[in-house]
């Protein structure tokens, strides 16, 4: 098993990236990873400037990480997350 989870989604009709980053298998009293937006697509090249960021707490599942991962792409898409400027 990974003991990383990592993803990288953009969203094109939001004209951002959802950047998934978390340590499984971890269990400590602090944050295990995170779930970052930003403006534009991702390119190895470019600094993004970050629009939100949830940080996680350690001792989720890969399954959770999806699920909280899913959350902020449906509340940027609901527009309870403003990715506008």
């Amino acid at each position: 098993m990974d003991d990383n989870y990592y993803s990288v989604q953009y969203m094109e009709d939001s004209d951002v990236t959802v950047e998934t980053n978390y340590r499984l298998n971890f269990d400590a009293d602090r944050t295990c990873g995170y779930v970052r937006v930003y403006k534009g697509k991702m390119r190895d090249d470019d600094e993004l400037y970050e629009i939100y960021q949830e940080l996680l707490e350690c001792g989720l599942s890969e399954s959770e990480v999806r699920d909280r991962q899913s959350k902020v792409i449906q509340e940027i898409r609901e527009g309870k997350i403003d990715v506008t400027f």
